[in-house]
């Protein structure tokens, strides 16, 4: 086994020398994205601090302490939120609501906050808010609904200590006592006791959206895809077209080793790669990267696994270099279009939003979000990591079925 371990460092190793040699690879593998993150970011900065962001309808039933907070925390300039305030409900509902047979209403979501809200959150009673929404409208819905279980969460905390307090009979209704319970318990208190799925939400703060928010990772995630899929696929052809693979086969070698050397090597730049630019993003341009690091090189880990997988598959299913080439920037530049490296997904059409579910880039960013912007952690990343791992399996299978060194 010591054996075969050895063998299968050594054709990594191999590899990673020939890319830390070749001065224009390094080029376009950090030097290059650096600069074209800088450009479009220093760019379109002014654009996206001029972005006016979605419309919504708050209903506010309660007029009292915590709906005037849940109203300040929708209006704070960092969620992207245009609220209006409107005291009829009803005719908030049909400004929401699409006509029957267009299907066309406002752009606009609708927030209902419940009599009482106030006071039973006081008491400990479980709260309520209401997301009234046009199903047309699936990405603005989908971000307040995301900002609405932040903000649920937080109320977590509050309600925990009330309970606790309540439980062993202790009145509790100044507003001054309950704040210092609320101090203590938020110590102790871990789970979400709010009636909405808030389970995988961190009662943390939102972080500030930037245009670096959206274009370090962005472009992150596209130059990997040149790494590992486009340069992957070539250096595997040039390999097997130089009869370097054939004496790799008739050394004593498995196949096993050959190809696990090519995806240790293929990953492990990759991972390099995301790692540098997200550190550089960091450094010069104040990302925010989340609270959980570990589950950040999670994700990474993920995305550069799917890269890599995609990459060896694409050198098995096509003949020349050239054609690994086309196929590869034709595959890098679409995917990234539509998975939204270079924009935010709900600017494209829903068709768009649709196929973007297919690609890397997709569940890429869409894990990058989570864990820079909303900060939810690992338990927010699990779907993300999880559908990249099973490309990275789903690839790598029929890779290993297609294998072929001549």
């Amino acid at each position: 086994m010591g054996g075969l371990q050895i063998k299968f460092h050594i054709i990594a190793a191999k590899d990673i020398k020939i890319t830390l040699r070749d001065r224009n690879s390094l080029l376009v593998m950090f030097l290059l994205p650096m600069i074209i993150i800088s450009i479009v970011g220093l760019a379109l900065a002014p654009e996206y601090a001029e972005e006016d962001g979605f419309d919504v309808l708050v209903v506010d039933l309660d007029n009292g302490e915590a709906s005037r907070g849940l109203i300040e925390f929708l209006e704070e300039p960092d969620n992207y939120l245009h609220v209006e305030m409107e005291s009829n409900e009803f005719a908030a509902r049909e400004r929401v609501k699409p006509d029957a047979t267009t299907m066309v209403s406002e752009q606009i979501t609708m927030v209902v906050i419940p009599r009482g809200f106030t006071e039973d959150l006081m008491l400990g009673k479980d709260v309520e808010i209401q997301l009234i929404v046009n199903p047309t409208l699936v990405d603005q819905n989908e971000w307040v609904e995301t900002l609405l279980e932040s903000y649920a969460s937080r109320l977590s905390t509050s309600m925990v200590a009330v309970k606790t307090v309540s439980a062993y009979g202790v009145p509790v209704r100044d507003e001054e006592q309950i704040s210092k319970i609320v101090d203590v318990a938020g110590q102790f208190a871990d789970l979400s006791p709010v009636s909405v799925v808030t389970e995988s939400i961190s009662p943390a703060d939102v972080a500030e959206f930037t245009i670096f928010t959206q274009n370090v990772p962005g472009f992150a995630v596209m130059f990997l895809l040149f790494t590992t899929v486009q340069e992957g696929a070539i250096s595997l052809l040039l390999e097997r077209d130089s009869g370097t693979l054939r004496r790799l086969v008739i050394a004593p070698l498995r196949k096993a080793d050959i190809i696990g050397g090519k995806i240790t090597s293929n990953f492990i730049k990759g991972f390099l790669q995301l790692a540098v630019l997200l550190t550089f993003g960091h450094f010069v341009f104040d990302l925010n990267l989340g609270s959980d690091l570990l589950a950040l090189l999670v994700l990474m880990a993920a995305i550069a696994l799917a890269s890599t997988g995609l990459g060896l598959l694409l050198a098995m299913l096509v003949k020349t270099q050239d054609q690994a080439n086309s196929v590869a920037l034709l595959i890098v530049m679409t995917t990234s279009a539509i998975g939204g490296s270079w924009w935010p997904l709900f600017l494209e059409p829903k068709f768009m939003q649709d196929l973007a579910h297919l690609t890397i880039t997709y569940w890429a960013m869409q894990g990058f979000y989570d864990l820079l912007y909303f900060d939810l952690g690992f338990s927010g990343i699990l779907t993300e990591v999880g559908v990249l791992l099973l490309m990275a399996v789903l690839f790598f299978i029929v890779t290993i079925s297609r294998l072929r060194f001549e």
